[in-house]
């Protein structure tokens, strides 16, 4: 048996607008902020995605989806997490857990934390007991306590058997 640890981190600028949405996990968190992205701005997923391929010894996500390209212009974020997975996948690997640590000062997730863990379990085919999710605010310093941006971190643990 082979394990394999990654890490992932994404952070994206917030952005103030009445009737906007953040998407986390393909989750609409509702309020007035969305995050300043060229693709969906998934966050959650495009961190997990780097710590899958952080895992396997390959390029971040902005190498295989730059930000300055037409093609990748609004694209779903659940694009990126499969070409992650179909890496993960062609190495012989298979996810055994995940954590993800959202920082985000507003608004509060805990009301979206288990529609959070199971899109996560869908999209990752896990059961929702291997996915560790934490929310966490900034205490009003730095830029997420500021409410200028929101920071996902990600580990992964890959199994070869």
């Amino acid at each position: 048996m082979e394990l394999r640890q990654g890490f992932g981190y994404d952070i994206h600028t917030l952005i103030q607008e009445e009737g906007s949405h953040l998407l986390l996990a393909q989750v609409p968190i509702e309020g007035s902020i969305h995050v300043l992205a060229h693709s969906d701005g998934d966050i959650v997923l495009h961190a997990l995605s780097n710590a899958i391929l952080s895992g396997l010894g390959k390029e971040d996500i902005g190498v295989y989806f730059p930000d300055n390209s037409p093609k990748t212009k609004d694209m779903n974020s659940v694009k990126i997490l499969s070409f992650a997975l179909e890496e993960m996948k062609k190495e012989g690997y298979h996810l055994n857990n995940v954590v993800v640590d959202i920082l985000l000062q507003e608004p509060k997730l805990k009301p979206y934390r288990e529609k959070i863990k199971e899109s996560l379990a869908n999209l990752l085919s896990l059961d929702k007991s291997r996915i560790g999710l934490s929310a966490n605010t900034g205490e009003k310093v730095g830029v997420v306590g500021k409410k200028e941006a929101i920071i996902v971190y990600a580990t992964v643990l890959m199994i070869k058997e």
